[in-house]
């Protein structure tokens, strides 16, 4: 989930993912399947939550996709 930003009333990026989730069991792991692609979600903080019956948890931060943004070196050279 992406939130956006305090100072706005509306933000373009906002957006809420509902991952795909398997548990098995008594199993204490969580296994998420992120999104596909970056047109889905794309890369850079987010917040997990987990809902059992409709309530969520306490939301965690996390980083979706690589920690370092993509450069595009030839047109940095120019």
């Amino acid at each position: 989930m992406d939130f956006g930003f305090v100072s706005h009333s509306v933000h373009m990026n906002s957006r809420l993912v509902w991952l795909v989730v398997g548990m098995e069991g008594d199993v204490q792991e969580l296994r998420v399947t992120s999104p596909p692609n970056e047109q889905i979600y794309p890369p850079g903080p987010g917040w997990f939550f987990i809902l059992i019956n409709g309530v969520p948890s306490e939301g965690l931060k996390v980083m979706v996709g690589p920690r370092e943004p993509p450069v595009d070196q030839v047109a940095i050279d120019k």
